[in-house]
């Protein structure tokens, strides 16, 4: 499985949102986008899951444009996690995971299998969400709820994983937990992942590549090793970073603001 990017460009209506976007990515890596607010990284995500339509460019699967795969196909290859979603869905947290199946279901018809109950019972599982089956969606917390729809997500079965900030509204256990879990399942399963956040401390200890986005543009893209440099990440972030080293990672560390507010008062 390959995603490639060409050329793409994206406008909300006079608006430019992503510019000229080329890269490819390849099954079995994590890639992570990450940049300022408005930098594109929604954008673009939504984009690459076909949500958003690019004026300019392409996106090929295999070698094949996404608009030659029809909705249900691409359900059953692209997944997308997406964090605007409301928790008012009338449904319990079973029922919402039942959803993510349909695409394996005939048309006109919709009965859950028994390999239907036995992937959301694995995945519930491995995310330690059993005991939230029978709650309902607005009764769990704003980290429960992010676990469930990262959940729902996997339990797509996708090859094409498709993460909007996964780390948002999560403590400190369950943000390492599901991002090493994305990690493992990325590699052992051969998928694509992509992840698009804020926080670089977490992008620096699980990336295999990294896109790095402002003002919808890329101004770098490779390897931790590569991308992660004092100068281009104060630029782009204007936050004072350090970089040290474990387990032959880069790690960064935001310090503080270059410039502080109300330090011209």
């Amino acid at each position: 499985m390959k995603i490639v990017v060409e050329r793409v460009e994206v406008w909300y209506n006079s608006v430019q949102a992503l510019k000229n976007i080329s890269f490819r990515v390849g099954e079995g890596e994590v890639t992570f986008v990450i940049g300022p607010n408005g930098a594109g990284k929604s954008t673009l995500l939504k984009t690459i899951a076909s949500i958003v339509k690019p004026r300019v460019g392409a996106i090929y699967i295999d070698g094949k444009t996404i608009s030659m795969y029809n909705s249900r196909d691409l359900g059953k290859i692209i997944s997308y996690v997406d964090p605007q979603i409301s928790r008012s869905i009338p449904s319990t947290v079973l029922e919402f995971l039942i959803t993510a199946r349909y695409p394996y279901q005939p048309l006109l018809s919709f009965k859950i299998s028994r390999q239907d109950l036995d992937v959301i019972e694995k995945i519930s599982k491995q995310l330690n969400i059993e005991h939230l089956l029978n709650r309902r969606l607005d009764q769990l917390s704003n980290g429960e709820f992010q676990r469930i729809i990262i959940a729902r997500a996997l339990i797509q079965n996708p090859k094409v994983l498709l993460l909007d900030e996964p780390s948002a509204f999560l403590d400190l256990r369950y943000k390492l937990e599901i991002l090493d879990y994305i990690k493992k399942i990325t590699q052992q399963n051969r998928i694509v992942s992509i992840v698009a956040i804020h926080d670089l401390y977490l992008a620096s200890l699980y990336a295999d590549k990294v896109i790095v986005l402002e003002n919808g543009e890329i101004i770098a893209i490779g390897t931790p090793d590569e991308v992660f440099n004092r100068e281009l990440l104060e630029k782009v972030y204007k936050v004072k970073i350090a970089i040290t080293n474990l387990n032959r990672r880069k790690i960064i560390i935001p310090i503080e603001p270059l410039e502080k507010i109300g330090s011209t008062l």
